[in-house]
């Protein structure tokens, strides 16, 4: 009995694996404000076609190619909100700070853009990562 047990805790080990016990990448907000009136703020809706909005707007995931799907909330003048999507290649251990660029100041019309990129230390430092120059 007592095999049967480990036996099936070890195989249910890998269930049991965080996004934290691997490299891991974030995509977020830019908390920022910036000085470019046509660079502003964006909701990071869904990554991979997993929503974010129930989270603290940032999704963590393994390194690679994802999709991001960025919502623009309604700005004065303008009753809806609207959505665009980027693809992001994320490195392991750097965090990734979303915006929107608008095309012009009087319409709807924006790409999104990753404003910054930044390394997350504790993440490097716990897979001993070098630091990318």
């Amino acid at each position: 009995m007592k095999r049967i047990l480990a036996a099936s805790l070890l195989a249910a080990a890998p269930a049991f694996a965080g996004v934290y016990d691997q490299p891991y990448s974030i995509i977020t907000i830019d908390r920022n404000k910036s000085s470019d009136p046509d660079v502003i703020p964006v909701i990071v809706n869904r990554v991979d076609e997993v929503s974010t909005l129930t989270t603290d707007n940032r999704a963590v995931v393994a390194p690679g190619r994802h999709k991001v799907t960025l919502d623009v909330p309604p700005r004065k003048g303008f009753h809806q909100a609207t959505q665009n999507v980027i693809e992001v290649e994320t490195k392991p251990c750097v965090r990734y700070n979303m915006a929107a660029r608008l095309e012009n100041r009087t319409g709807q019309q924006w790409a999104p853009i990753v404003r910054s990129e930044e390394p997350i230390g504790e993440c490097r430092t716990k897979f001993k990562l070098a630091e990318a120059k």
